[in-house]
């Protein structure tokens, strides 16, 4: 799976890595959004909320922007380490070090991808086709596409076969300004448990949803954190995911001239102690 998945992004700029992510975390994740989605309803006097995360999601949508409500649940995964243990699942972790090295780290700034039947005409919600690379992600990173709540009937994201190939495309207003005609493009079949992994460079867009249920997926971009850095991921937040050997080295020693015998036998002040008079 591991050469699969590196000739497919090298090949066409994508790649989808199946059956990579338990049942029971994605479960979890699920249910962290249904309970802040509940909670917001309370912190804002509703009362019609049940178990039904759809039913929920567009009681809440009626008081809160959907824009600000991705954030929100977003930061709400990643505070509570659900993003992480995610991420550490032994399938999907593998594949990340096999593509970019041990030293991994996740974008912690993202946001949910939220598409539901009632947005039209939005070009935040419902992009047009667009690099990551135009965000500021850079070409040593990668970017996962994550279902969470996805349905037969849903649709997902179509994706521009090597357009990764074609280098940084001249846009406007978040679109390109030209393509090649001859180009194919995909609508990428991808279910929950499974990932699609692109290159910054990958042209992609997102596909309506005209399902009842509003279509929920996470999009983090990955990196290794000692490669160079090609894009602006030194403006936004990032979390630790895997350390190397080296790293773990380095932290054990605190201080980059490593320097010897630092906490020899040392006993720390209890700088909040008061001293007897």
């Amino acid at each position: 799976m591991n050469e699969k998945t590196t000739s497919d992004l090298i090949e066409n700029g994508y790649s989808v890595i199946n059956n990579c992510l338990d049942k029971k975390l994605l479960d979890s994740i699920k249910a962290n959004i249904n309970n802040n989605l509940i909670t917001l309803l309370k912190e804002n006097k509703k009362d019609s909320f049940g178990i039904d995360i759809s039913k929920n999601y567009y009681e809440v949508k009626k008081i809160i922007p959907q824009y600000r409500l991705q954030v929100l649940l977003a930061r709400k995964l990643v505070n509570e380490e659900l993003i992480t243990k995610l991420f550490l699942s032994k399938k999907i972790l593998e594949e990340l070090i096999v593509l970019l090295g041990p030293d991994i780290e996740y974008l912690s700034d993202f946001e949910l991808a939220i598409n539901d039947k009632d947005v039209v005409d939005d070009d935040y919600l419902i992009k047009k086709y667009h690099q990551e690379f135009w965000s500021g992600m850079g070409l040593e990173a990668i970017q996962l596409w994550i279902p969470i709540h996805m349905l037969d009937g849903m649709g997902s994201i179509e994706i521009i076969k090597k357009s990764h190939t074609w280098g940084h495309i001249p846009h406007r207003n978040r679109e390109p300004l030209e393509i090649p005609t001859n180009h194919e493009s995909e609508i990428i079949n991808v279910k929950t448990g499974s990932v699609v992994i692109m290159s910054a460079l990958t042209l992609h867009r997102t596909i309506k949803n005209n399902h009842e249920d509003p279509r929920i997926a996470l999009p983090i971009t990955v990196r290794n954190f000692y490669h160079p850095n090609t894009g602006n991921s030194n403006l936004f937040n990032y979390k630790k995911l895997n350390l190397s050997f080296f790293s773990k080295i380095r932290r054990i020693l605190g201080n980059p001239h490593y320097s010897p015998f630092r906490t020899l036998n040392q006993k720390r002040k209890d700088m909040f102690k008061k001293e007897d008079d």
